[in-house]
């Protein structure tokens, strides 16, 4: 008789393994890869708000700076324009000023009457007028005469010295010939009030063509004073 066979039998003892199932520690692969891409992703979704806030910051900047820049540029047109509008009021303040006071402006700079005279507005700093001055030829014992003639008027609101005449004769050219000095009948006149005069010249120049009748003035006087006199004192010569 045969002896049994007896098969053995194996006990699962506590925490071994069995060969037929994977090592719970063993690491999964595809575990570890999906835990990667998750983290991956939790960094692409914290990094897109910052990214974003920069943004919105730098055009926040830039629009600041060009407002800031459309301010300056506003600032700067309305100065510009001030300024023009400034300097406009204060030319045609003066152009108007200096045409108002025109005279009185000359009088207290004798030299802006000639750019009065330029501009087609004689001063008169004197305030003496001649007025219908004219000549005739005569003859004396013989001899030829020049008269020359005509009127002083006070133009002025106030009474005036007379100052002395000076008459000039100039030939074609222009070119003085001769001249002379003469004093009025009148020593001052009143608002208003005309003084005549005469005056004669025997023997005048041949050459003589143009007559120039004016008041003396301080250049007349120094020119003709001897040396070491005042202009004041300097006597003036009359006519023969």
């Amino acid at each position: 008789m045969a002896a049994p066979v007896v098969t053995p039998i194996r006990k699962k003892i506590f925490g071994e393994k069995s060969p037929a199932q994977p090592d719970a520690a063993a690491p999964d692969a595809s575990s570890g890869t999906s835990a990667n891409a998750a983290a991956a992703k939790g960094d692409e979704k914290d990094e897109a708000p910052a990214a974003r806030t920069g943004k919105v910051a730098d055009i926040g900047n830039r629009f600041r700076a060009e407002v800031r820049r459309a301010a300056s540029m506003r600032r700067g047109r309305m100065l510009s324009a001030a300024g023009w509008v400034v300097l406009f009021l204060f030319v045609g303040g003066t152009l108007v000023g200096g045409w108002s006071y025109r005279e009185r402006i000359a009088a207290f700079w004798p030299a802006t009457a000639k750019l009065y005279a330029a501009a087609g507005e004689e001063i008169n700093l004197r305030g003496l007028e001649f007025r219908n001055v004219t000549y005739e030829r005569q003859t004396e014992d013989g001899l030829p005469v020049l008269a020359v003639m005509g009127e002083v008027v006070n133009v002025a609101g106030k009474d005036i010295a007379l100052p002395r005449l000076r008459v000039g004769l100039r030939d074609e050219a222009q070119k003085e010939l001769y001249h002379w000095t003469f004093a009025l009948a009148e020593a001052s006149l009143a608002k208003g009030e005309a003084a005549p005069f005469i005056t004669r010249l025997s023997s005048p120049p041949p050459e003589a063509r143009d007559i120039e009748v004016r008041f003396i003035d301080r250049a007349d006087l120094a020119s003709a004073m001897p040396s070491g006199e005042s202009p004041e004192a300097a006597p003036a010569a009359e006519p023969e």
